[in-house]
C-alpha cells in the first residue's frame, strides 16, 4: 500500500500538471477553500435554529447519515469502481498498481457536487447533536463514519465489477440488485420507512455522536477505525482481483447474428438514432443512466415530499441527468467525430440531434423522478401546485439543456466512452460542471416552490416562459457558435483525437 501512496502522489502531480489554465487551478483551489468555508457556516449554524427546527432536525439525523452510506456505496457502483486519477489509455506504458487505483477512486470521492452537499448535511447534523459540547468527540465519529462508508463503498464497487467480468457473475449482480430493488419498494409501500432508519446501524453511530466519551462512543470509534482498516486491505486486494479477470464481455462468436438497424428517411432521424445507440452501447453511460432513472425516484417514494417541495425535484434530477453526457454531448461521436462532420450534411444537423437526445435524458429523468414523487405526496394537489410542478420541469430542462450545449461547444473534452471507468470529462471538470448545472436548477425549483404555495395559478407560468425564452435564445447561440468552421473544427479534434 505504500509503493500506492507513492504512484498516487505521482499520478496527481501529473494531472494537475495537465491542467494548463491558470483560471482552472486557481478555480479549483478556490472551490476548497470554500467548501471549507461552508463547513465552517454548518458547524455555526446551530445557535441560529429555533428549539422546535433543532429538535426537527436531530429526528432526522439517522436518516441523513443512512442516507450518506447509499450515497457511499451508489455512486462508486454507477463510476464502475471508482474514478480514474489519470485515464488509462494515457498510463498503457506505466505500470500502475491496483491498489493506487483504488486510492485514487478513494481520493476523487469528495470532487463531486452531491457527496459535498451530504457532507455539509453531515457537518450540520453532527452540530446539532452536539449542541450541549463534546464537539471534538461527536465530530470524531461523524469523520471516521464518512471515511468508513466511502472505503467500503470502492470496495463494494470494485468486487462488483469483478464479479461482472463473467456472464454467470452478471447474473448474480442482476439478481441481487433486483432483490434490493424489491426489499425498497417492499419497505416504501408497507410504510415502514422509520423502522429500518430506527434499526439500522447508522442509528448507533449517530447515539454515539450525540453522546459524551463513555464505552458506547469507544466502541464505535473501535469498529469505524476497524472497519476502515480493513475496507482499505479488502478494497485493495478487490481492485486487484477485478481488474486481473479476464472479461467475456465482447468475445467474438462465429453463430451470433448481427442486427442491423433499418435506415431512417433523412440524415436528422439517422444521427438522432445514432447517438440514441451512443449513449446505450457506452457502459458507463447506459450504467449511470439506470441508476439516474431508478434512484431519485425511489428516494422521492421514501421520503413522501409535499407537493410545494415537489417542484424542486425536476430541476435536481435534471441537472444529474445533464451531468451523464450533456456537458460534453460531442464526445458521444468519439473517434468517429471527423468521420461524421466530413458527411455532406448540415453542420447543425448533428448538433441539433444531440440536443433532441440531451433533452429526452434530462425530461425523461425529471418526468420519472416528479412522477414517482407524487406516489405518496400528502394530499391533493391544488392547480397552482401542478402548475408549478409543470412549470419547474419545462423551465428547468430547457435551462439545463442550454447550458450543456453551451459547455460542450465552448468547453469539449477528449473521451472514449469504452470502458466502464470512462467519463464524459475529467473530475475537476465534471465537479465544476455539476455545479454550473444544479445551483441554477436548484434555485429555479425553489422559486416555483414558493410560488405553488402563493394560490395563483398562473403565477409560475410567469417564471417559465421568460426561462424557456431565455433559454431559447442561449441555446441557439451555442448553435450558431457551432456553426462556425474553426469553432467546429476544434470542438471535432478535441472529442475526437485530444
Amino acid at each position: 500500500m505504500t509503493g500506492g501512496v507513492r504512484q498516487l502522489r505521482a499520478l496527481i502531480w501529473i494531472r494537475w500538471r495537465m491542467i494548463r489554465s491558470t483560471g482552472v487551478r486557481a478555480g479549483l483551489l478556490v472551490s476548497g477553500v470554500v467548501v471549507v468555508a461552508l463547513l465552517v457556516l454548518m458547524v455555526q449554524s446551530a445557535p441560529l435554529l429555533s428549539s422546535p427546527a433543532l429538535v426537527a432536525a436531530v429526528a432526522l439525523a439517522p436518516a441523513a447519515y443512512l442516507g450518506f452510506g447509499v450515497l457511499a456505496v451508489v455512486a462508486p457502483l454507477t463510476a464502475g469502481g471508482g474514478v480514474d486519477v489519470v485515464p488509462a489509455s494515457q498510463l498503457v506504458a506505466y505500470p500502475v498498481r491496483p491498489a493506487t487505483q483504488f486510492l485514487g477512486g478513494l481520493v476523487l470521492a469528495p470532487v463531486n457536487l452531491v457527496w459535498i452537499a451530504q457532507l455539509l448535511t453531515l457537518a450540520a447534523e453532527s452540530t446539532y447533536l452536539t449542541v450541549d459540547g463534546h464537539r471534538l468527540s461527536g465530530g470524531l465519529v461523524t469523520t471516521l463514519f464518512v471515511m468508513c462508508v466511502t472505503v467500503l463503498g470502492q470496495a463494494v464497487a470494485w468486487s462488483v465489477v469483478g464479479l461482472r467480468q463473467s456472464q454467470r457473475g452478471r447474473r448474480l449482480v442482476g439478481v441481487g440488485g433486483a432483490a434490493v430493488l424489491l426489499c425498497a419498494f417492499a419497505v416504501i409501500r408497507l410504510d415502514r420507512t422509520d423502522e429500518v432508519v430506527a434499526h439500522s446501524p447508522t442509528a448507533l453511530v449517530v447515539r454515539a455522536v450525540g453522546t459524551r466519551i463513555d464505552l458506547g462512543w469507544i466502541t464505535t470509534v473501535i469498529v469505524l477505525a476497524g472497519l476502515i482498516a480493513a475496507g482499505v486491505t479488502l478494497g485493495g486486494r478487490a481492485c486487484a482481483w477485478a481488474l486481473q479477470r479476464p472479461a467475456d464481455v465482447g468475445a467474438p462468436s462465429l453463430d451470433r447474428r448481427v442486427s442491423r438497424r433499418r435506415a431512417r428517411p433523412t440524415a436528422y432521424a439517422e444521427l438522432v438514432t445514432t447517438d440514441r445507440a451512443s449513449v446505450w452501447r457506452a457502459s458507463a453511460l447506459r450504467r449511470g443512466g439506470l441508476v439516474l432513472l431508478l434512484l431519485p425516484g425511489l428516494m422521492a417514494i421514501g421520503a413522501a415530499i409535499s407537493w410545494e417541495s415537489l417542484a424542486v425535484l425536476p430541476g435536481l434530477v435534471g441537472a444529474g441527468a445533464g451531468l451523464l453526457f450533456g456537458v460534453n454531448a460531442f464526445s458521444l461521436d468519439g473517434s468517429g467525430a471527423v468521420w461524421l462532420a466530413s458527411l455532406p450534411h448540415d453542420p447543425l444537423v448533428g448538433a441539433r440531434a444531440k440536443v433532441r437526445v440531451l433533452a429526452e435524458t434530462v425530461l425523461a429523468a425529471s418526468v420519472i423522478a416528479v412522477v414517482a414523487g407524487s406516489l405518496r405526496s400528502p394530499g391533493t394537489p391544488t392547480a397552482t401546485q401542478v402548475t408549478a410542478i409543470v412549470g419547474s420541469v419545462l423551465a428547468s430542462c430547457s435551462l439545463i439543456v442550454a447550458t450543456c450545449m453551451a459547455m460542450s461547444v465552448r468547453h469539449p473534452h477528449r473521451a472514449d466512452l469504452r470502458g466502464p471507468r470512462d467519463a464524459v470529462a475529467p473530475p475537476g471538470a465534471l465537479a465544476a460542471a455539476s455545479a454550473r448545472l444544479a445551483l441554477p436548477a436548484g434555485v429555479l425549483g425553489l422559486g416555483f416552490a414558493g410560488m405553488s404555495a402563493s394560490g395563483i395559478w398562473w403565477l409560475p407560468a410567469l417564471l417559465c416562459v421568460p426561462v424557456m425564452v431565455g433559454a431559447a435564445i442561449w441555446l441557439r447561440r451555442s448553435l450558431v457558435r457551432y456553426g462556425r468552421p474553426v469553432v467546429r473544427a476544434q470542438v471535432v479534434a478535441t472529442v475526437s483525437a485530444g
